[in-house]
């Protein structure tokens, strides 16, 4: 999918009054009488009935930060994924794994070329309002969302291959494509909106909040307060079954300490939290669970690949690997949020296929300083410093100046460096003076970054429409071409390798993922191997759950980004 932004690290302006309102707890259920049975009259025999579900309760969660403008198809902060979650469903859905999967579309097949892509939908559909959903709304969001402009979302992107949006039947869509891609089925997540109520709305200026938003999802638009709440109610209409729970309540937390608070007397019973909030949390709250899930980007050591660049050799880049204790840098720069990784996929999705390597994850000296001496650099008696037909090894290493994790992780790498005789220094510089270096000419020979793939907004890392591929980083046609290439391109370390340009091609074609999972295993063992970028570590996003919250399948799975999948499942244990 994903046409990947760079990255502004996030600093959220909290915009929301941070007031809580509080849903009054459901009771328990009213007690029927029985009627006596009369002395003497042997009892009847009883029945057996299935056992009930356990409905009712409210789920409230915090909103960390307001959303006064909604366009269910362009989340630009967590609550907004999740509240678009709630109230709509698009063509496709992502299962815990993040694997596309049918959601209003019963199934699909494509032609032999891949060119056209025909769904058929299900028929046990209504919108919010009774209204039927039909073949027509899917046409209509699809046309609709394709002539936005491609600024707006990098969605938008992805939905460009679409040539053609055809209706034959209420039950059938049939999509033209320019070209084979198989990214676009998680873009066809896209919620699916509905056509009689938004015909005449221009879809680039449109706020939902003017209107009721009405979608096709387990909860329907009851209320909201600017700046406090978003209260939704079960709809008994959903097509995977009617939730158990009433309402769904997103209510305005701002404060960290104050969201604390209110979940430990369960005036919230959901919550995500910054990392440094969440300390220590389940000695000091009762009755609560914490979990984590991996963030939609990753943090990496970016290496200058160009001929006459320090770290052109790949040799001297595996040295420096193999030099390095991973999960030791990592725990030190983040403070332990960050999760060491060694490929630009999601933690635990359907695409993290290359695990971790002992020389990876622990130091090898002997082997660094082997390869290094292997690559021609000799370090010369009494000296401290490699040298190269009397030329020392010099490089330097730029970091943005306002990121204190990016700087300790540049500093330990500099010290690792030293350590086989590679004299790197480290430069702090602004974040416009790094961003010149993701464009010609290119003047760095290593740098500490990091890359979103969210396709919603630039600045929030969205698993809406979740992709792993990442063939505009390193293809080689993604590699500038000189002064008159006007192309935004994303490959500025130079890589260029025929394997990964195969298999990279064949992962963006290959519909089944069974068959993307071979490719992709390979290009990121070419990259693992060959080392463009060193990855580093992507963040840990913490999840505070009240026990009470309970589903039908077993425990909650709060080490997905998609733990609210199955939410028409969840209930409330009674307290």
């Amino acid at each position: 999918m994903q046409t990947i932004l760079f990255l502004l690290r996030r600093y959220l302006i909290i915009l929301i009054v941070p007031v809580l309102v509080g849903l009054s707890a459901c009771g328990p259920a009213a007690v029927q009488p029985v009627t006596p049975v009369p002395t003497g009259t042997p009892a009847p025999t009883a029945i057996p009935s299935p056992t009930p579900l356990p409905r009712g309760g409210d789920l409230i969660i915090r909103l960390a930060t307001d959303i006064p403008n909604f366009q269910p198809w362009r989340p630009r902060n967590r609550g907004e994924e999740q509240l678009t979650g709630l109230l709509y469903n698009g063509l496709m859905r992502m299962n815990p794994q993040l694997r596309p999967e049918p959601d209003l579309a019963r199934k699909w097949e494509t032609t032999p070329d891949g060119r056209v892509i025909t769904f058929t939908l299900r028929t046990d559909i209504t919108w919010h309002d009774g209204e039927p959903f039909d073949a027509e709304d899917v046409r209509f969001t699809l046309d609709r969302l394709r002539t936005l402009p491609l600024t707006s979302t990098a969605l938008i992107a992805d939905l460009g291959y679409i040539v053609e949006v055809t209706a034959p039947a209420t039950n059938t869509v049939v999509l033209s494509l320019s070209e084979r891609y198989a990214p676009l089925l998680a873009g066809l997540t896209v919620p699916i909106l509905p056509r009689h109520r938004l015909e005449a709305q221009d879809l680039e200026t449109v706020n939902f909040w003017d209107m009721t938003p009405v979608g096709t999802g387990p909860f329907r638009f009851i209320s909201r307060v600017p700046g406090q709440s978003i209260v939704l109610g079960r709809f008994d209409s959903y097509h995977y079954g009617a939730p158990l729970l009433d309402r769904v309540a997103f209510v305005g937390a701002a404060d960290s300490d104050l969201t604390l608070s209110s979940l430990q007397d369960e005036r919230l019973l959901l919550a995500e939290l910054p990392w440094n909030a969440t300390r220590n949390l389940t000695s000091t709250i009762q009755n609560i669970r914490v979990g984590t899930y991996p963030e939609n980007g990753f943090y990496f050591l970016a290496f200058n690949l160009r001929e006459g660049r320090a770290f052109a050799n790949p040799e001297v880049r595996k040295a420096l690997a193999a030099a390095l204790d991973l999960p030791r840098l990592v725990e030190a720069a983040t403070d332990g949020q960050g999760i060491p990784i060694a490929s630009s996929a999601a933690p635990g999705s359907w695409a993290d296929l290359t695990p971790l390597t002992d020389d990876r994850l622990q130091a090898n000296l002997e082997l660094a300083r082997a390869l290094l001496t292997e690559a021609g650099w000799e370090l010369p008696p009494g000296s401290t410093i490699r040298q190269q037909n009397g030329v020392p090894f010099e490089a330097q290493l730029l970091v943005r100046n306002d990121d204190a994790r990016r700087i300790a992780a540049a500093q330990y790498l500099a010290e690792v460096a030293a350590r086989i005789g590679l004299q790197v220094t480290v430069v702090p510089t602004d974040f416009e003076t790094i961003l010149s270096k993701y464009a010609p000419p290119y003047d760095f020979d290593l740098l500490v970054g990091s890359w979103i793939n969210g396709a919603g907004d630039p600045n929030f890392a969205d698993y809406a429409y979740y992709d792993p591929d990442d063939f505009t980083l390193f293809h080689s046609s993604q590699i500038n071409q000189g002064i008159e290439d006007t192309r935004i391109t994303r490959n500025f370390v130079g890589f260029s390798d025929p394997v990964y340009d195969e298999q990279s091609v064949l992962g963006r074609q290959l519909y089944t993922i069974d068959e993307r999972i071979d490719a992709y295993r390979q290009t990121q063992t070419r990259v693992f191997e060959q080392l463009p970028y060193l990855y580093l570590w992507a963040d840990r996003i913490p999840v505070v759950l009240n026990q009470r919250v309970k589903t039908l399948d077993g425990p909650i799975d709060l080490s997905t980004p998609v733990y609210l999948w199955n939410i028409e499942r969840w209930y409330l244990d009674t307290p």
